[in-house]
């Protein structure tokens, strides 16, 4: 039965209301339903073989019916009619179910399909949507239970040809089943990961935001600490970064924000931290480093900034930056603040100096 390619995707019980729009999402959306409706198409040759093995041609037509009514949804869909074209594979889908369970019974397992639906409904719908829904869809499996207790076996088919069918539904239903809650389990996968993302990380250039550095600095402190091990602290800032964006752009500013964090990464190890502090600043924790070891660091990131020429695409535009650097040591876990302002005056000092320097805290 085509039905079952349908509730994998969450999306064909979906509100026809509801704005998908024009945006990248609405088209990938309807780019999915339209593959799902050719799935289900395809489908239903497999069961007009079905059928007409079992000898049950009013079967076999109500599949070539379907794999009509699904290349029109299909073509309404292409059109952007995607209100008919749902509509439609709604209607499918519930005349499909009924007329299976009414011509061969309901212990032929169509009605099966409908209780997949269920989670669909739920997921793909706001609160106000579903509830009608699902209770809808409660009533008509009702009530298809109902008349097929009330008529029986319209037209039953011979032999074992009713289990066969019914046996062929349990293994379809329990496949879709897997595959719906994989689909599911995914989707919140994904929508974690970018929570996740977006909690942790600055969005222009991928390193940590101020909180998640202060979270995970915490750790490594603690575990300095504990080995009594040397710990330094870096802050920089890209010397006058506003002229930049007043030249060229924010755009371009932006460009070399994540050239520069680019830059800093490739120069760092593995157990660093470093972050996006503020606009343009870079704030950098490295365990087990001596403040010699820090200024050398701080100044093989300044020559290899220094030496960086962006060239702006689609233009002959290039920009060249440079960094300053105050460096200072974290005594211990309670430091990391004081220490943080160590560095800024640190800063300070390189800029007063004429920037594109590195400067030690002066009580280290």
């Amino acid at each position: 039965m085509n039905s079952a390619a349908l509730p994998s995707a969450d999306l064909a019980w979906s509100s026809p209301a509801t704005p998908r729009g024009s945006s990248l999402a609405g088209k990938a959306y309807w780019a999915m339903v339209r593959r799902l409706v050719l799935t289900a198409a395809c489908i239903d040759v497999g069961y007009i073989a079905l059928f007409m093995w079992l000898g049950s041609w009013p079967l076999t037509l109500v599949n070539v019916g379907s794999i009509a009514l699904y290349l029109t949804a299909y073509a309404l869909i292409r059109h952007r009619k995607n209100a008919w074209g749902l509509t439609l594979i709604w209607l499918e889908v519930a005349a499909h179910t009924a007329l299976g369970s009414l011509l061969i019974g309901w212990e032929s397992g169509f009605h099966y399909y409908l209780l997949l639906f269920v989670p669909a409904i739920v997921v793909a719908n706001a609160g106000r949507y579903a509830v009608p829904f699902v209770v809808a869809l409660l009533a008509y499996y009702l009530g298809l239970w109902a008349l097929c207790n009330h008529w029986g076996t319209l037209a039953p088919l011979a032999g074992k040809g009713q289990q066969i069918v019914n046996w062929i539904h349990i293994c379809i239903a329990f496949a879709l089943s897997a595959a719906l809650a994989g689909h599911y389990r995914r989707t919140i996968v994904i929508a974690e990961n970018k929570l996740l993302k977006m909690a942790t990380l600055d969005g222009l250039t991928g390193l940590y935001n101020r909180s998640h550095f202060q979270s995970q600095a915490r750790h490594t402190l603690a575990a300095c600490e504990r080995a009594q091990e040397p710990v330094a602290l870096l802050l920089c800032d890209i010397d006058h970064f506003k002229q930049v964006n007043d030249t060229h752009g924010h755009a371009v500013g932006d460009q070399v924000l994540q050239a520069t964090a680019k830059i800093m990464t490739q120069n760092m190890r593995a157990g660093d931290l470093l972050a996006r502090w503020g606009g343009e600043e870079f704030l950098a924790l490295l365990p087990r480093t001596s403040p010699t070891a820090a200024l050398e660091a701080a100044e093989r990131i300044r020559e290899a900034v220094e030496a960086f020429t962006l060239r702006v695409s689609d233009t002959n535009t290039q920009v060249r930056v440079t960094i300053s650097f105050g460096v200072s040591s974290v005594r211990c876990l309670d430091d990391l603040q004081a220490a943080t302002a160590r560095a800024d005056q640190a800063l300070y000092a390189s800029k007063d100096n004429g920037r594109n320097r590195v400067t030690l805290a002066e009580d280290q």
